[in-house]
């Protein structure tokens, strides 16, 4: 049985700094800092809303600039997500 779906992918406002960890973001395979510049919630209905892509730059420890990246971002790693959002692992 799978987990239960989020009802809602919390808003980020452009400008927020996500840490994500490397199971947090899919393709990654390491830690992120990401700067939202866009979320695209409208495809999150392909990934049974469990992850959603966000636009954004990728920044170093220093919080320099390290380029543009898309990212498929975890639902339960964002601010603001339900604790059943939480529960899913896949």
């Amino acid at each position: 049985m799978n987990p239960p779906r989020p009802t809602a992918i919390p808003a980020i406002t452009p400008g927020t700094v996500l840490r994500l960890g490397k199971d947090d973001w899919r393709y990654g395979g390491h830690n992120l800092i990401l700067q939202v510049e866009q979320m695209r919630p409208d495809l999150s209905v392909y990934y049974d809303n469990r992850w959603v892509w966000i636009v954004g730059r990728s920044l170093g420890t220093d919080g320099g600039g390290l380029g543009r990246v898309v990212a498929l971002v975890r639902v339960a790693a964002l601010p603001g997500a339900t604790q059943a959002d939480a529960t899913d692992v896949g």
